[in-house]
């Protein structure tokens, strides 16, 4: 009877670290504080373009300054917002994982934009 607790309560551990770890969310985002992250960092404009490109999947993408301000408050305070502001009260158009995909999506979209590789010189021009 004792191995079959001691079973159980393994695959119970087992499944809770499953689910944890099949979610698409940054854990170092939850040591960052959302309500001051981005202070002095980032207009309540860009914030505004960012929150209905990730959020509600509507406008333009995030303009090149835009861009900039974000990749200067940095990826865990961009994952801290949107996992305490967007998917712990669902303030977002369809699912959880959409969500998550779409806000990767535009942080990739804006480093590239912000970080863009350099041309190759022309040296057999």
């Amino acid at each position: 009877m004792g191995l079959l607790n001691v079973f159980c309560s393994l695959m119970i551990l087992l499944i809770i670290n499953i689910v944890a770890l099949s979610t698409n969310l940054n854990p170092v985002a939850a040591l960052v504080d959302v309500k001051t992250c981005a202070n002095g960092k980032m207009t309540k404009q860009c914030g505004e373009s960012i929150r209905l490109s990730v959020a509600m999947n509507v406008g333009p993408p995030p303009t090149n300054d835009c861009c900039k301000e974000l990749v200067t408050v940095g990826k865990p305070c961009h994952d801290a917002y949107v996992q305490e502001r967007h998917l712990k009260v669902h303030d977002f158009v369809g699912s959880a994982e959409d969500l998550l995909k779409r806000s990767d999506q535009v942080w990739t979209q804006c480093v590239e934009s912000v970080h863009a590789s350099a041309e190759a010189p022309g040296h057999f021009n």
